[in-house]
């Protein structure tokens, strides 16, 4: 005889309380990021399974989208921007671009970008740790992605190394969490710091940090 299975709404509800105990482990002790990022992973594959990319476009997210374009359009309006780990390129909405690339390996969520089928947009299915773009770009975006990758400091300096001249990679990093502020430590050690900026919406806080390779 089978068993009861749980409705979408609880099991959309178990996600939310998932979720919320994950941040509060990771907010309050030092985790080792191979764990954090295993729980970011648990995290991401429930929302995935269940449709919970509609978060996404939240008020308090929308600040922190606008502060990626802004620091994206200060250094390289007009460029190419590769958008790694891209999801459902929200991005790209709105920002001033030459070409756009986003990457994800999630194709599920590619298929709900509203850019796509724009002559100088393009979407593709692919490995954020490992993509290769055809040209250099002006500028890599790594948008609340680093949390899922096993070698996140080396994958942007891989990045950063594959930048046109005076090109940025442009990272955003949840900020209230012991993991991810060692985390953008180390990247200001291994990269120049060109600027910071701090988004806060309720009880959340991103850091929206623009990088370049140390010449």
């Amino acid at each position: 005889m089978r068993g009861v299975q749980p409705s979408r709404p609880t099991l959309a509800r178990v996600q939310r309380v998932l979720s919320g105990a994950a941040v509060t482990v990771l907010d309050r002790l030092p985790v080792p990021l191979p764990l954090a990022r295993l729980a970011m992973l648990v995290e991401n594959a429930l929302e995935n399974a269940h449709g919970g990319w509609g978060r996404l476009r939240d008020a308090g997210e929308a600040d922190r989208y606008r502060a990626v374009r802004a620091a994206v359009e200060r250094h390289a309006a007009d460029g190419f921007v590769l958008d790694v780990g891209c999801s459902q390129g929200i991005v790209q909405e709105g920002l001033r671009y030459r070409r756009y690339v986003g990457v994800d390996r999630y194709a599920p969520a590619l298929r709900r970008a509203r850019g796509a089928g724009a002559p100088e947009t393009t979407f593709v299915v692919g490995d954020a740790g490992r993509y290769v773009p055809d040209t250099a770009p002006d500028a890599v975006v790594l948008n609340e992605v680093l949390y899922y990758l096993p070698r996140p400091v080396r994958v942007v300096e891989r990045y950063a190394a594959l930048l046109a001249p005076d090109g940025v990679v442009v990272v955003s990093c949840y900020a209230r969490t012991w993991t991810t502020r060692r985390l953008l430590r180390r990247l200001r050690r291994r990269l120049t710091l060109v600027s910071s900026e701090r988004v806060v919406a309720g009880p959340h806080a991103w850091e929206v940090a623009v990088l370049v390779p140390r010449r």
